[in-house]
């Protein structure tokens, strides 16, 4: 193959990749159809080449100062102003050698953008010198002021003439309810807004058990078939494993690249204009999607850890668009969503206030119990537990009951045997960091487990018919307005049985428990007022 073939095919192999080097090598590596055509040696002459064509920037891993610095220095050696293979490595080492004379200079990840006292710095063998690295990127490989890190920018591409329409989109599904048909129409006209200047995020806010998934198919269908690219990213591993099966099912004509930290090499590097990742996995990409779905925004560790967003939003095209799915918005999210609509802080969004079923969310109660820890300890009646234990047998029906925290588990695993022995096989208790959690899980699915003590691990993605649930101590600070919506979330989820008792059992009522009841019946109340809600449900 000549060199302008290897770097043709090396340039569509890695557009829209933001890649360390060593990333480079092993996607190549794994890519069946072209790693016989590259030898490691000529990999790097060949990413240089592409560097001075304009096709790819080349930073180190991590930088010093700032980025307008980095450039300030590449200039004064008469360089371009990314960072290019003239500018030399070793220049850039001797730079941080002499900071005791010029002051300590500040290290910042081009990865992940962290900085301060995430940038690690040690003695390098592999440079010879002083090199910092980055620990809040460190799972998804080691970005360092010696390693290289490349940036592929998807070069423009001609608007093609559209083979699908927006009401052809809609019209391939006529099994979405009348509150998705909405939603989906909504998004798609959002999306359809060509102008430069038009707004680049979009908010579904959406009940739990709205059928988000579903509602997105007409917006992925237009985008595919009309040659776009799409990213579907989502804090959760467990939730893009749930969702696999579904979208290839959906669309089984698209390729789906599926990347988690634990999935198989070959599919990690594969290209792929429809991808669905970990939020994290979004770090490997730059300017690559015409669209980005972000699944369940108000979920750990996306809402506390800047790097997640940082990494969404540089893997969109510059001209693309944002698409956040949840259930529960950020307060952020909220005072933008309350502001006029040509404030150039409005967030556009659509609320979807129904279930796909078309019944009423369950609406929380709230039942005072005074020194709940010592009665438990104690074993000491605690009328409301055991009113909702009795029911749920009564009924035999499955049920989770929440607690604040792993070391509450036992506690009320003993007192629930202690009220009645014959609970002692028909009850179990997980947490985040328990390997048998979805074993226990399965089983309560099958009717050999009647009851999960769970912490909040279990607030999200499980959906089992006619689950009752309890929050022991809901006044605690874990139990925030969001955890308990998506807690109340699990109860009438099933068409089969959409009713379903959920239970505040708490020593003092706080301000997120009444906020979060507040946020139920004002939906209930909006799905009556739109028409949603139908005798019988599915409208």
């Amino acid at each position: 193959m000549r060199e302008e073939q290897k770097l043709t095919v090396l340039h569509q192999c890695l557009q829209g990749r933001a890649l360390l080097e060593e990333e480079i090598k092993r996607a190549l590596q794994h890519q069946e159809s072209i790693k016989s055509r590259f030898e490691e040696q000529e990999i790097e002459s060949l990413l240089a080449k592409l560097v001075r064509a304009g096709k790819a920037e080349c930073k180190p891993g991590i930088g010093v100062g700032s980025n307008a610095g980095l450039n300030a220095v590449a200039k004064r050696k008469g360089e371009e102003s990314s960072f290019s293979f003239s500018f030399s490595f070793s220049k850039l080492f001797r730079l941080f050698q002499n900071k005791k004379e010029s002051g300590a200079p500040a290290y910042f990840c081009n990865r992940c953008g962290a900085s301060g006292r995430d940038i690690h710095v040690i003695y390098c063998h592999r440079c010879g010198g002083e090199c910092g690295y980055c620990r809040r990127c460190l799972t998804m490989g080691r970005s360092s002021c010696c390693a290289k890190y490349y940036l592929f920018p998807y070069e423009a591409q001609a608007i093609q003439e559209k083979r699908v329409r927006v009401e052809d989109a809609l019209a391939l599904y006529p099994q979405l309810t009348d509150a998705q048909r909405a939603a989906a129409s909504s998004m798609l006209e959002f999306y359809g807004r060509e102008a430069l200047h038009a707004r680049r995020d979009f908010l579904v806010w959406a009940v739990c058990g709205a059928g988000k998934t579903e509602l997105m198919f007409p917006l992925l269908r237009y985008l595919l078939a009309n040659g776009r690219s799409a990213l579907w990213a989502t804090p959760r591993r467990d939730v893009v494993l749930e969702l696999a099966p579904r979208l290839r099912r959906a669309f089984p004509e698209h390729l789906l690249a599926v990347l988690h930290g634990s999935a198989l090499p070959q599919e990690k590097w594969r290209p792929a204009r429809f991808v669905l990742a970990t939020t994290h996995q979004a770090l490997r990409f730059y300017r690559c999607f015409d669209a980005v779905i972000v699944d369940e925004i108000d979920a750990f560790p996306y809402t506390c850890d800047d790097m997640l967003p940082f990494a969404v939003e540089r893997a969109r095209k510059v001209q693309g668009k944002t698409v956040y799915l949840t259930a529960t918005p950020r307060p952020d999210h909220q005072r933008r969503m309350r502001k006029p609509g040509n404030n150039k802080d409005f967030l556009p969004h659509v609320k979807i206030p129904v279930r796909y079923h078309g019944h009423p969310l369950p609406e929380p109660e709230i039942r005072r119990e005074s020194k709940l820890n010592d009665r438990l300890n104690a074993k000491r009646p605690i009328p409301t537990l055991l009113f909702f234990l009795e029911e749920v047998r009564k009924h035999d029906l499955p049920a989770f009951i929440f607690v604040p925290a792993i070391r509450q588990l036992p506690v009320l695993y003993e007192y629930i045997v202690f009220s009645d022995e014959k609970w002692r096989d028909k009850i179990a208790a997980v947490h985040a960091s328990d390997p048998e959690r979805e074993a226990k899980v399965i089983a309560l699915r099958e009717g050999r487990l009647q009851i999960l003590l769970t912490t909040t691990i279990m607030e999200r993605g499980v959906t089992l018919s006619g689950i009752q649930v309890l929050v022991c101590q809901a006044n605690a600070p874990v139990f925030d307005e969001a955890a308990l919506i998506q807690i109340a979330g699990r109860a009438g989820r099933s068409a089969a049985a959409p009713q379903g008792t959920v239970i505040f059992m708490a020593e003092e009522v706080t301000e997120a428990m009444k906020a979060a009841i507040r946020q139920i019946r004002e939906m209930n109340r909006l799905a009556r007022e739109q028409g949603y809600i139908r005798k019988g449900g599915i409208p």
